[in-house]
């Protein structure tokens, strides 16, 4: 039986759901009228909250919250619900124990945090993530190359046979193929290039230094992809793109690069429409707030078993739709607060985005990734994976001076570079950005 239409009959009632978003996406209603819907569906999963939540029955007197909301801003007189709080309090958010599934994140920045997971709510959750790739023209069945990695959290013995045996009957299902993105050695790379070749995909999903790395394999070997070519997306998830990750990407496979951002507990918040840099908020799943500094604060709308309210993600956005701090639309997803790097200049300590750095280096010929040790707040130490002995004098030099273009007061001798083989990875296995 065609993969496609095995996933089409499995799953029916996920693609009438779909099929029902994107019409009403397509209406393309304006900004009243979505925050009309949001502060409806807000107003409803509160009254949830409070009627069947014990948490935030109590959150509400604790921090005397209303019974409801008028506009999408009133959310920042909520206080931030923070991974810290959620860690504190499992044993009342998950009702001493009544609750037993949950989403579970990394805890690739500290203690991995558990969340309450409800039945439906996978659906839900696919329909979003699909609504974004919709947008890039792809199908839910359309034959698609997953590079990610995952399989450490399957465990040992018989429990984790069984999930990898799931798992690769649901991939049948969805017609995806699935290469691991925790091996990216030259074999593995070759053997990566040699499955997207002979799936000729129409849409290559992954980390997005994974498929940076198997872009800069592909080109530095000037390998032919193949004909036909069906590839209508790159989709781009779980870490930061540069314009430098999404300049390679488009050029070597000859596609759209597309941002989807979301999370383990949220599932995918907004996704590239128009343009790469056009990223969406899926407005009627979710209110995402912004403050000055660009931190993001995410509400879910959705229907689950333990909403988030005013919920802080962690991550620092660029919007370039935003009204009173209700953001429909980011440019870029800037990563966490936290991702500052500092290097030394003769006015002191210079705090940078991590992002700057990254893409400088990343257009440095051969580099294929990046990271930071932080030595002291006036020296840092800069880790490169490359596909090719590198000069280290020379990168130095070169990125000192792209990096005098905007920060004149650099002190060149702050900064130190060392060559890698290997990157340091996340419990999810994500790229790290910072090492100790």
């Amino acid at each position: 039986m065609d993969r496609s239409l095995l996933g089409q009959a499995v799953l029916r009632a996920r693609h009438e759901a779909l099929a029902r978003k994107v019409a009403r996406y397509d209406d393309d209603p304006d900004r009243p009228s979505i925050e009309r819907h949001q502060v409806r569906r807000f107003n409803e999963m509160w009254a949830y909250c409070l009627a069947q939540v014990p948490f935030y029955r109590s959150w509400r007197r604790e921090h005397g919250l209303p019974e409801r909301i008028d506009g999408p801003a009133e959310l920042r007189g909520f206080p931030p619900l923070t991974k810290e709080i959620l860690i504190a309090r499992q044993d009342e958010i998950f009702q001493h124990g009544r609750i037993r599934d949950a989403y579970t994140t990394g805890g690739s920045t500290g203690q991995p945090t558990r969340y309450p997971r409800g039945a439906g709510e996978a659906d839900r959750r696919w329909v979003d993530a699909y609504l974004g790739r919709h947008w890039a023209g792809v199908r839910p069945t359309d034959p698609s190359v997953l590079l990610w990695g995952h399989s450490h959290l399957f465990g040992t013995g018989l429990s984790g046979r069984l999930a990898q045996a799931k798992r690769r009957l649901a991939d049948l299902v969805v017609n995806v193929t699935r290469l691991n993105a925790y091996d990216l050695s030259e074999p593995s790379l070759r053997g990566h290039y040699l499955a997207v070749r002979r799936r000729d995909p129409v849409v290559l999903t992954g980390y997005t230094s994974a498929v940076f790395k198997l872009a800069r394999y592909i080109e530095r070997n000037q390998l032919d992809l193949g004909q036909p070519r069906r590839l209508r997306a790159v989709v781009l998830c779980a870490e930061t793109a540069s314009d430098a990750d999404i300049a390679l990407v488009e050029r070597v496979f000859k596609a759209p690069a597309a941002i989807e951002y979301g999370s383990a507990e949220t599932g995918v918040v907004a996704m590239s429409q128009r343009s790469t840099r056009d990223i969406r908020v899926i407005w009627d799943s979710f209110i995402c707030l912004t403050d000055g500094d660009g931190e993001l604060s995410v509400t879910t709308l959705a229907n689950r078993l333990f909403p988030l309210v005013h919920y802080a993600i962690g991550d620092r956005v660029e919007p370039s739709d935003v009204v009173d701090g209700n953001a429909l639309a980011f440019r870029a997803v800037l990563g966490r607060q936290q991702d500052i790097v500092q290097v030394g200049s003769t006015r002191g300590p210079l705090d940078l985005s991590a992002i700057l750095p990254v893409h400088i280096l990343k257009s440095y010929p051969g580099i294929v990734g990046v990271q930071f040790r932080q030595v002291r707040p006036d020296a840092l130490h800069v880790h490169v994976e490359a596909d090719r002995q590198l000069d280290l004098t020379d990168v130095g030099a070169y990125f000192v001076r792209e990096l005098r273009k905007d920060h004149p007061e650099l002190i060149a001798d702050s900064i130190s570079f060392a060559q890698i083989s290997e990157p340091a990875r996340t419990r999810a296995g994500k790229h790290a950005l910072f090492v100790n």
